[in-house]
């Protein structure tokens, strides 16, 4: 088999183990939560996740990875030298899912152990969704696909126009960015930034805006790269290029859109340099 097919084949596959360990726990469960290196509490069905993600590639991964995860410190699994490093986001919408809402993805980011961690170095990605099944995949130069089926940004450029998702949670929105959604042409906020981003990536958003400087790299390494082979762009909240990532506790602020003119015109109406159009 090609390797590249079978990589992403085993991407499916630890979503598939992923998605029935979360289906088959119990909301209720007392297992006792704790806080990860972000502070951030962590739930069952984050550990529950993350441990079938770890039993997957200790037993059936075809080569060597270090295991980035926010619920962790670095794991190695294999033996040699690592291929690559595995960025995790084993429960990406936990609040969601803890209050029976959607969306809730698992996302999971392949980057050559040998590159720098950064947007532009990740070969492989898959962000799934938990609750309906959706699988969207990318390899890079390959093109994105949604279950199978190529996907590609839509071509809005004008706020206006556009269907705008963002993140407002823990967040107090200024004039610029209140300027920009009162003049768009819908706004919704998902509290899941890995299913947003592909949302972007399959047209069913024009852009995403998470400007808190909260956001953590396992939650839009995945994504980035099924967005930019979709034809779309990630950028700071400037425009400035995602810088490499050192660590998953460093916090950002994107902007992912689903044209490079959309991004350039919401770097600039966020600036509040021009009027909105």
């Amino acid at each position: 088999m090609n390797k590249s097919i079978s990589i992403l084949n085993h991407l499916r596959s630890i979503f598939e183990d992923v998605q029935r360990v979360v289906a088959a726990g119990d909301l209720g469960s007392t297992r006792t939560a704790t806080r990860n290196a972000k502070g951030d509490i962590v739930k069952w069905f984050d550990l529950a996740a993350d441990e079938a993600v770890c039993a997957y590639l200790r037993e059936h991964f075809p080569c060597s990875v270090v295991l980035l995860s926010e619920e962790s410190s670095p794991r190695e699994f294999g033996t040699g030298q690592p291929e690559f490093t595995v960025v995790l986001d084993p429960v990406d919408g936990s609040d969601n899912f803890a209050l029976g809402m959607t969306p809730v993805s698992m996302a999971v980011a392949l980057i050559p152990y040998s590159c720098p961690i950064s947007v532009e170095s990740v070969q492989y990605a898959l962000v799934g969704d938990l609750i309906t099944g959706q699988i969207c995949t990318a390899q890079q130069g390959k093109g994105a696909f949604s279950n199978g089926r190529q996907v590609r940004t839509a071509t809005c450029n004008a706020v206006k126009n556009a269907m705008i998702s963002c993140e407002m949670n823990h967040f107090a929105v200024r004039a610029p960015l209140a300027n920009v959604l009162s003049h768009a042409r819908g706004v919704r906020s998902l509290g899941c930034a890995t299913r947003a981003i592909t949302l972007v990536a399959s047209g069913s958003l024009d852009a995403h805006l998470d400007l808190r400087g909260r956001l953590t790299p396992e939650n839009f390494l995945a994504p980035s790269l099924i967005l930019t082979e979709a034809g779309g762009t990630i950028s700071g909240s400037e425009g400035e290029p995602v810088p490499d990532i050192t660590n998953l506790m460093q916090r950002y602020s994107i902007i992912a859109s689903g044209t490079p003119k959309l991004n350039a015109v919401l770097v600039q109406q966020l600036k509040g340099d021009t009027v909105c159009t």
